[in-house]
């Protein structure tokens, strides 16, 4: 069931990357250990992202399994105090490593000095085939879906009835960084906890949105990416705004619906009613090419001010990110590129919404704080660099299969 869902997350990175980090290994591969069930992930060993971002990793005690959880935190120099936190959770299959590569989220955390967490999913071969974030199910639909019900997503391993909590470690993973960052930081920068957003793409997307169905006292908004609405709502639930940004020509998560989800139209009707919005607006965005063209569907006057918005990008696929063409990042055939900048779009959304009472948030076991990084931002930065021309250079002047 969610073997098909982001099958080709695994190459994206890699296959953009490939001939500049071949370049660059010599300079950042480490001893390489493993860290997730995803080769390329791992291939230029387990502290790439740490050394071509600045990121910082923590890994802490499973709360379902006998094992280890890892995040990494990214910091932007311009980061103060009472800053937004906000979550990149990567799709099925992929890894923090591949998502910093594609999404945008880091360049806008450079932009608007926004603390930055990459998660990185159930890596248990027991737990799951993939990587991956396993997503309650049991939402039941409306009106003409009353019959309904939303199967659970994405990790389907060799014990698949094996619970991995997700919520509870993203939870806990924000408890984390709101404690740790001043410490860390000589006491300046703080984040503002009001304020902590979830962001993420296909299964990071169903992710982002089951957090904010069962963690709304602590997710402030969503802006995600390609995903579904899969997780029942608790009596607890405090209406949240949420954003969904999806290809209609998206083929792993199908903008259509299958057996599993509803479509992403109804699921938009689903959440604004679930939010008690009252009224509708459909915008269609007409533009000099037709892969700028969308459709906003937006319910407001909702509870809360919990707006809910879909942007549904015609003729788009299961990637609806900005400047894939010229990669060889794969792209289904028949469809087209986006050259909107969704992920500017998100955060423009979310970063309207703060919450009235911040959330309790508290670290329940003995993990080690969230670390400094320091003594390896110089050298980050300079990798980072020789990445960026390296990408152009090959970009321009490489096309791979």
């Amino acid at each position: 069931k969610s073997s098909h869902i982001l099958h080709h997350h695994k190459e994206m990175y890699f296959n953009k990357h490939c001939p500049l980090f071949l370049l660059l290994s010599c300079a950042v591969q480490k001893a390489i250990s493993t860290e997730t069930n995803n080769p390329e992930c791992e291939a230029f060993g387990p502290n790439i992202l740490e050394l071509t971002t600045g990121a910082v990793k923590t890994c802490i005690d499973s709360t379902a399994y006998d094992g280890k959880r890892c995040f990494y935190t990214y910091v932007p120099d311009c980061a103060g105090e009472d800053a937004p936190l906000v979550f990149d959770i990567h799709g099925f299959s992929s890894c923090p490593f591949f998502s910093s590569a594609y999404t945008g989220w880091r360049e806008k955390a450079d932009e608007n000095c926004f603390v930055l967490v990459w998660p990185l999913g159930n890596t248990d071969p027991m737990i799951a085939d993939e990587t991956c974030f396993a997503v309650p199910g049991g939402l039941q639909g409306i009106g003409e879906d009353s019959d309904f019900t939303s199967a659970p997503c994405c990790c389907n391993g060799y014990l698949p009835s094996v619970p991995t909590d997700d919520p509870s470690f993203l939870r806990e993973t924000a408890a984390l960084i709101v404690r740790d960052i001043p410490m860390s930081s000589s006491n300046t920068i703080s984040i503002d906890t009001k304020r902590i957003y979830m962001a993420g793409h296909s299964n990071g997307c169903m992710t982002a949105l089951s957090m904010a169905i069962l963690h709304s006292d602590m997710v402030a908004a969503v802006g995600c990416h390609s995903g579904a609405a899969l997780t029942s709502f608790p009596d607890t639930y405090n209406p949240t705004p949420m954003m969904m940004i999806h290809g209609t020509a998206d083929q792993d998560v199908n903008y259509n619906g299958t057996e599993w989800y509803l479509s992403t139209l109804s699921q938009h009707n689903l959440l604004a009613t679930k939010n008690k919005c009252t009224s509708n607006k459909q915008l269609l965005n007409l533009n000099e090419s037709p892969v700028n063209n969308y459709t906003e569907y937006t319910a407001s006057s909702c509870e809360n001010n919990a707006t809910i918005v879909l942007l549904a990008l015609d003729n788009v696929g299961h990637i609806p990110f900005p400047n894939l063409e010229g990669t060889s990042i794969p792209i289904e055939e028949g469809t087209d590129v986006t050259v909107i900048d969704t992920t500017q779009l998100a955060w423009d959304f979310m970063n309207k919404f703060s919450l009235d009472v911040p959330p309790v948030l508290e670290v329940s076991s003995e993990d080690e704080p969230v670390g400094d990084n320091t003594s390896s931002t110089s050298f980050s930065k300079d990798v980072s660099l020789l990445i960026r021309v390296f990408t152009s250079v090959m970009v321009a002047s490489f096309s791979w299969a």
